[in-house]
């Protein structure tokens, strides 16, 4: 998703550099252009579906989760790869604790960081059934700058957010923002 959004922003900075110039390579541009805001368009929309099917699957807990298993993760006992994907996010499944955890590849600076965490917020916000989940900022946790949890109203499910720093061989900080989602223990019909 960040690189998308990147490209996105290439774009538009060269479509506006190019503004003077003939009216046909303006037409290339935005015909570009408009293929990368659909290509955007369709991930973000890709990425909403399953986020919904993951919170149902969420609240159901039990086995619910095992239609996620994709292909199993060398020397990681009990994890499978997420399957389908979540776009710009690396998930697995956890067979034997029953849940999902997601990383985002590392973020520059913490401000492009923290727009992403909003931005995967207002995912969420628009994926989740707004009748059963409810979300809150929380104090963040353990390692974390910044948390943001939604919870299901008819279950023990919760789904976590996390804005995480890590400090890098050079001494700088990268971010990650992560996605736990955890199966509710009693499964709810």
């Amino acid at each position: 998703m960040y690189r998308a959004i990147s490209i996105l922003t290439a774009l538009l900075f060269v479509s506006s550099l190019s503004a003077g110039k003939t009216s046909f390579a303006s037409e290339e541009t935005s015909s570009a252009t408009t293929k990368t805001r659909i290509s955007l368009s369709i991930e973000t929309s890709q990425g909403r579906s399953v986020l919904r099917q993951l919170a149902v699957a969420l609240a159901a807990g039990g086995k619910a989760l095992s239609r996620f298993r994709g292909s199993t993760i060398e020397n990681e006992e009990g994890k499978d790869r997420f399957n389908p994907p979540i776009p710009g996010m690396d998930c697995s499944v956890d067979d034997i604790a029953n849940y999902v955890s997601c990383y985002g590849s590392a973020i520059g600076s913490e401000e492009e960081a923290s727009d992403r965490f909003i931005r995967l917020i207002k995912e969420l916000q628009a994926a989740l059934p707004s009748d059963h989940w409810r979300g809150v900022e929380t104090e963040p946790g353990i390692d974390s700058v910044r948390s943001y949890t939604y919870e299901d109203q008819n279950s023990d499910a919760r789904i976590d957010i996390d804005l995480v720093p890590q400090l890098e061989t050079d001494g700088e900080y990268s971010y990650h923002v992560s996605i736990f989602g955890w199966a509710a223990t009693e499964p709810q019909l």
